[in-house]
């Protein structure tokens, strides 16, 4: 059995108010897994502006040891970030396009 009700302007007013506080705080409450800080973030290679070493060696194809001669070389530029060393991607890309082969032939 359905009944008609007639709201006031008033009580329609404090219901849809009460309804977007209600949003608010559940919105708030729940942050989107990409920005809550707590959460491990996983992502891959291809998606990060930094690199770690092992990442940009897997990335380009050459071995740790390489990688590190290079860096200490200033040949790639690096970021320390305490005992971290970290690539930016588009340092490492930009060294890539350069195709430096230090005066050396390429094979």
């Amino acid at each position: 059995m359905m009944r008609n009700r007639l709201y006031t302007e008033e009580q329609v007013h404090q219901v849809v108010d009460e309804v977007l506080r209600k949003l608010d705080g559940t919105a708030a409450l729940q942050e989107p897994e990409h920005l809550d800080n707590s959460i491990p973030q996983q992502s891959s290679p291809g998606t990060k502006m930094t690199l770690s070493v092992r990442e940009a060696c897997e990335l380009i194809g050459i071995s740790k040891p390489k990688m590190y001669e290079l860096i200490h070389s200033n040949e790639i530029p690096s970021i320390h970030v305490g005992k971290k060393i970290v690539i930016a991607r588009q340092a490492l890309l930009d060294w890539l396009s350069k195709g430096d082969t230090n005066g050396k032939k390429a094979c």
